[in-house]
């Protein structure tokens, strides 16, 4: 692993005005440079289990500083001849492929957990660089210079047909309450379509991940406003929490706020 960066964290997680239990997972680990969330599926089974087994897996992976060369992807070089920066990148997919996997495997064996699954997005902040993978409607967003960019795109039927439709159908899903229906998860299959992104980076960068109790009721304008006014990271997750509820608070909420330091 590299020399500890500088890094600046903060994460809150909260229930939300409208849920029983809260099925989202997180972690901030600003010694692994590694900041995820996890959203267990609403009306799945065992949604808290199945964010909470993502983050563990993934978290383990990196902890352990496990070697996962058994699985690397066919076509890309191996991890001894393989640049530092594509050792990361492949790393976080691997991480998150093993996750999947064990999600899936656990809900076979299981019947109480049958149909577990849960959505994730990860951000691994190495120097100079940021790496990204995620499944499913989490978000990840980079603030630069004051404006705010997401950095991800959900994988939802409303996005999809944002892509590749010709309008007609993307007018009628809006209409539909299964426009936001997620299309990919952990857990739900075998195997699953991981997204990954790599990103420079600049110091002073603020890295969000969140849920979609965040951004979903939020307007991203609203959440920019936020880390712009406020540079206390730990304050200006508690005032999103806060945004999120007064918004109706609809779903669980959860934000982890990452901020590179240094020169």
């Amino acid at each position: 692993m590299y020399p500890q960066l500088a890094i600046e964290a903060a994460a809150q997680s909260d229930v939300g005005r409208r849920r029983s239990r809260n099925e989202d997972s997180f972690a901030a680990l600003p010694y692994l440079g590694l900041f995820m969330v996890a959203d267990g599926l609403g009306g799945h089974a065992a949604g808290e289990v199945a964010s909470r087994m993502a983050i563990e897996v993934v978290k383990s992976c990196f902890e352990e500083d496990e070697d996962l060369e058994e699985t690397w992807p066919r076509g890309m070089a191996a991890p001894d001849a393989a640049s530092a920066r594509e050792r990361d990148e492949v790393r976080l997919v691997l991480s998150v492929r093993r996750a999947n996997r064990a999600i899936y495997e656990a809900s076979r064996r299981q019947e109480a957990m049958r149909g577990m699954a849960t959505t994730f997005a990860g951000v691994l902040l190495a120097p100079g660089m940021a790496y990204i993978a995620h499944v499913g409607d989490t978000r990840v967003y980079r603030m630069r210079g004051g404006k705010l960019e997401r950095l991800t795109q959900d994988h939802t039927l409303r996005e999809e047909l944002l892509q590749d439709g010709d309008g007609v159908l993307e007018a009628a899903l809006a209409l539909s309450e299964r426009a936001d229906a997620v299309t990919r998860a952990l857990g739900c299959d075998q195997r699953v379509e991981i997204a990954s992104r790599v990103e420079s980076t600049a110091p002073g960068d603020v890295f969000l991940v969140c849920s979609d109790g965040l951004w979903g009721p939020v307007p991203e304008e609203r959440i920019a406003g936020v880390l712009r006014a406020h540079g206390e990271l730990s304050l200006a997750a508690g005032l999103l929490v806060d945004l999120a509820n007064e918004h109706g608070g609809p779903d669980n909420v959860t934000r982890v706020l990452a901020r590179l330091g240094g020169g």
